[in-house]
C-alpha cells in the first residue's frame, strides 16, 4: 500500500502538468480556429468582421461580429476552455475597454493592429501557447513559449 502511495505521489504532479498543458493547447486551437472563421466569414459576407476576445470573472470568452456592432453590445459570447487564462505578457492585439480584438476586411485583409494573444494555464512560461496574427494580409500561425525572449517576446 506504502509503495502504491508513493508511485502516486510521483506520478501526480506529472498528470497535472500534462492535463493543464493540454487545456492550453486546446484553448490555442480554439482561438486560431475562431480567428480563421471570422476572416473566413468576412470574405463570404463581403464586409468587415471582428474577432473579439474577453476574461469575463476568470473565463475566456470569444465572439465573431461586423465590425460595426461595438462588442459590449454583443450578446453571443462563446467561451473558451477553462482554466486557461491571457499571459501577463505578450499580449499585444489591440486592445479596448479591456476587449481584445481583430477586424478583417471583404478581403480577409487585417484592418487592426497586428499583434499576439498569449495563452497560459497553471504553468510556467513554458506552458505560454499564443497565436500571432503577423501580416497585413491576414496570415495566422501558432507559437509557443520559451525561456529566451526573440526581441521583446517570449512566445513565438
Amino acid at each position: 500500500m506504502v509503495m502504491i502511495m508513493i508511485l502516486g505521489g510521483i506520478a501526480t504532479p506529472g498528470f497535472l502538468r500534462f492535463q493543464d498543458q493540454r487545456r492550453v493547447n486546446q484553448a490555442q486551437y480554439l482561438v486560431y480556429q475562431a480567428l480563421r472563421s471570422t476572416q473566413r466569414q468576412a470574405m463570404e459576407k463581403r464586409q468587415q468582421h471582428q474577432f473579439s476576445l474577453r476574461d469575463r470573472q476568470g473565463q475566456l470568452e470569444w465572439a465573431n461580429h461586423p465590425s460595426s456592432v461595438d462588442p459590449t453590445r454583443v450578446t453571443l459570447w462563446q467561451p473558451l476552455t477553462s482554466g486557461v487564462t491571457l499571459a501577463r505578457e505578450d499580449n499585444t492585439l489591440s486592445n479596448s475597454k479591456g476587449i481584445y480584438y481583430v477586424r478583417f476586411d471583404f478581403r480577409g485583409d487585417v484592418k487592426s493592429r497586428l499583434g499576439t494573444i498569449t495563452l497560459v494555464g497553471s504553468g510556467g512560461r513554458l506552458s505560454h501557447r499564443c497565436v500571432i496574427v503577423s501580416t497585413l494580409i491576414g496570415a495566422l500561425r501558432q507559437g509557443e513559449g520559451h525561456n529566451k525572449a526573440n526581441g521583446d517576446r517570449y512566445c513565438y
